[in-house]
C-alpha cells in the first residue's frame, strides 16, 4: 500500500471517529449528536467525491484541506466550515466597475479548509 492511499485512509478514520465521539463545548450546541452526524456524511461525502482522483498534488491539496477543516473543528467545537471573512471595502463598492474586484476579491479571501465547497469540477 503507498504512503499516500494509507495517509487518505488514515484520515479517513480519524475524521469518522471524531464524528462518533462528538461532543459539543457546554453551551455551544444542544444536539452534538447532529453535529457528529453531519460531520460523518459531509466525510463520506468529500471523500467519495474525491476517490477517483489520480494526480498526487491534487490528493496531498484535498488532504491538507480534511485535515485543516478536522482541526478548525476540534478547536472550535464547530463542525460547520467557518464563514470567510471579506474585506469590508468587498461588499460596500457599488456594482458595476468594481464588479471584478469583489469577485477578486471573494476567490483571494476563500481559505483552504473551505475549497470543497466550491461549485462541483
Amino acid at each position: 500500500m503507498s504512503a499516500l492511499r494509507r495517509e487518505v485512509l488514515s484520515l479517513y478514520k480519524r475524521i469518522l471517529r471524531t464524528g462518533k465521539n462528538w461532543e459539543a463545548v457546554s453551551g455551544n450546541s444542544q444536539h452534538p449528536e447532529l453535529e457528529g452526524k453531519y460531520i460523518i456524511n459531509e466525510t463520506k461525502e468529500l471523500f467519495h467525491k474525491n476517490k477517483n482522483l489520480k494526480n498526487e498534488e491534487e490528493i496531498k491539496s484535498r488532504l491538507m484541506e480534511a485535515d485543516s477543516r478536522l482541526q478548525m473543528a476540534l478547536h472550535y467545537r464547530i463542525p460547520y466550515p467557518r464563514p470567510v471573512n471579506l474585506p469590508p471595502q468587498a461588499l460596500a463598492s457599488p456594482l458595476g466597475k468594481r464588479l471584478k474586484k469583489q469577485c477578486r476579491l471573494r476567490k483571494q479571501s476563500r481559505p483552504i479548509y473551505i475549497k470543497s465547497l466550491d461549485s462541483e469540477t
